[in-house]
């Protein structure tokens, strides 16, 4: 063997056969230089310290889910296998984890994703859904040991133990951590079986909350039809679920606190609801009960009997009418017949006879005799009282 010749393929393969086998999958810590990234969206780079250099390589499908901008000069930790690229035999990391090294270096991370998700669109108000006021079951998305869980349940017990909690254990914390929290917002969406959804756990290092930093979750919450409340760390933190969620609160307490509306407010609330709703009812039935006396009212005046009554009622109205006028005429009548009885009975001669006055006729033709020349001696004459009539013989004339 010592004495085999071998050709440089041959050898460049037997060194990457001995690297691949015997050097185990590592985190290598180092800055960032010579960047590139090809058309087809692999990632090359160095990594590089004080004194030794490595390259690296991020294949195309690992790329697309780093949720940050690489940049030469930044620090970051890799994880990856040690392999060979024969064809220049030389060594090499292929990456399948990356992440900032050093608190500035999550800082830059932070704010160069912030940004461009920001660009996106993902931090509107307009994109954000309402929370329901009255939800009968919230999914929670956090740790099934941490102290998050533990305030959501015992606020849910106070405020109100009709609400069903739904906990889909995730790991909020360290590799894989951003992979179970999409998969608990995926599933809670796909099942849809609750009615909103709250993610979060307790307060940390920048580091210990990067989870909620990483773009997979960030579009999952962008992406949920369900609404999503943000509750990470302390008061203090912020992380960019914050930023894409419908609603974000300082810590999981304040999340059951906004969420779950308390039963003792819902009583209340309901029993004004049911007084003013009553009192509603009574005024509309009041009402209703107006308009149909009315309609009764009216339809009476239109209606056949009803008019017939009316018009019976306007006749015997115009009868008596009649009456008291053809009374009052006659009544005059009788007065003025009377008045004129009156002064005929004044001018009869027969009521002027009552008086001591008589009437003289001739005895034959029953002429009045108005004076005493055409009266003879022994002639007859009648003389008329008003009781009776008398003849008489003239036996003497007085001329004047």
């Amino acid at each position: 063997m010592e004495n085999k010749i071998y050709t440089v393929s041959e050898l460049s393969f037997q060194i990457k056969k001995v690297i691949e086998q015997f050097i185990a999958p590592v985190w290598v810590e180092g800055e960032i230089s010579n960047f590139v990234q090809s058309r087809a969206g692999h990632i090359y780079f160095s990594l590089k310290d004080q004194e030794a250099m490595i390259r690296c390589t991020i294949w195309k499908n690992t790329a697309y889910s780093l949720p940050y901008q690489i940049q030469n000069g930044m620090r970051f930790a890799v994880r990856g296998n040690v392999t060979a690229y024969k064809a220049q035999s030389q060594y090499q990391i292929n990456i399948r984890e990356i992440r900032p090294a050093g608190i500035g270096n999550l800082h830059l991370a932070f704010e160069e994703l912030k940004q461009r998700l920001k660009v996106e669109g993902l931090f509107d108000e307009a994109a954000k859904k309402p929370i329901p006021s009255y939800p009968n079951r919230i999914g929670v998305v956090t740790s099934a040991t941490g102290a998050a869980i533990q305030d959501i349940l015992r606020i849910s017990e106070r405020r109100n133990p009709a609400v069903q909690i739904v906990i889909f254990p995730a790991q909020v914390q360290g590799h894989g951590a951003a992979e179970t929290i999409v998969k608990g917002i995926r599933t809670f969406n796909k099942l849809n079986n609750v009615d909103l959804i709250i993610i979060g756990r307790g307060g940390g290092s920048l580091e210990d909350l990067w989870a909620f930093n990483e773009e997979v979750v960030v579009r999952a919450i962008s992406e949920s039809v369900l609404p999503i409340v943000s509750a990470v760390g302390h008061e203090v933190d912020f992380t960019l679920s914050d930023f894409v969620s419908d609603l974000s609160v300082p810590t999981p307490s304040a999340s059951a606190e906004m969420t779950i509306p308390e039963l003792k407010e819902i009583t209340t609330s309901l029993e004004h609801y049911q007084y003013r709703f009553g009192r509603h009812i009574s005024l509309t039935i009041e009402q209703y009960r107006n308009e149909i006396d009315k309609i009764i009212r009216r339809l009476k005046l239109i209606s056949p009997s009803e008019i017939l009554k009316q018009r019976w009622q306007r006749i015997d109205e115009l009868e008596m009418r009649l009456k008291n006028s053809i009374h009052v005429q006659l009544k005059n009548y009788n007065q003025r017949i009377n008045s004129v009885k009156n002064v005929l009975s004044a001018f009869n001669p027969k009521s002027i006879l009552k008086r001591g006055y008589t009437i003289i006729y001739e005895h034959e033709k029953k002429k009045i005799l108005k004076s005493c020349k055409k009266l003879e001696k022994n002639s007859k004459i009648n003389i008329e009282f008003f009781d009776g009539n008398a003849e008489s013989v003239i036996l003497k004339i007085n001329k004047k």
